[in-house]
């Protein structure tokens, strides 16, 4: 076996497989610190976006939402619009026709469950109507509440949604096309309504 002609190149060597071997023993803590999970970082994710939908859901209401409450964080984007959109706005609203409204209310305690087994989540809970008539959804609980076209096992189905409607605050939808239009509350599956259009 040969020497190393630079007796400097021992140290060298030396330092090199220290720094390997704590490489190793960093590598070895990461993994008993993550465990099995090489997901690790993706469940995190997951968790922090869950947390915020059901904040959202809540209007940020709820426990910890605290956090997301942020100049402009609203569930909705705000359109913006120069002063000429609004005057053509206005005179649209003043020259559309007047078309006939039904209300459907949603009652004080349809949050809970038990409102499905006498049609009582959506007064009425089956509505008949004519084409080109407009149905309000009145909010009379302390909850909020939608009213998203689908059902709770399919899902929305894309026809309409009213997005959160606050208490005491109120839903427009026209209908102008025939059809039957299942709809309920994405928050509360329980909640299950119909509206015809004949």
């Amino acid at each position: 076996m040969s020497e190393m002609q630079d007796p400097h190149n021992y140290r060298k060597v030396g330092y090199s497989m220290i720094l390997v071997a704590a490489s190793l023993a960093v590598i070895g803590l990461i993994q008993v610190g993550i465990g099995q999970d090489v997901l690790f970082g993706d469940q995190m994710q997951r968790d922090k976006t869950a947390f915020f939908e059901m904040c959202k859901a809540g209007n940020y209401l709820g426990e910890g939402c605290d956090i997301f409450e942020k100049a402009g964080n609203t569930l909705y984007e705000i359109p913006r619009m120069t002063l000429e959109e609004t005057q053509e706005d206005e005179i649209a609203v003043m020259e559309a026709p007047q078309t006939s409204a039904e209300v459907i209310s949603i009652p004080s305690g349809s949050g809970s469950p038990g409102c499905e087994e006498t049609d009582e989540c959506y007064i009425p809970a089956t509505l008949d109507i004519s084409i080109g008539t407009t149905v309000v959804w009145e909010n009379n609980d302390n909850a909020a509440h939608l009213a998203t076209s689908g059902t709770p096992d399919g899902g929305p189905d894309g026809v309409f949604d009213s997005g959160m409607i606050m208490a005491g605050a109120t839903f427009e939808q026209e209908f102008s096309d025939k059809g039957e239009f299942v709809y309920y509350c994405l928050v509360h599956p329980w909640m299950v309504g119909t509206v015809t259009v004949e």
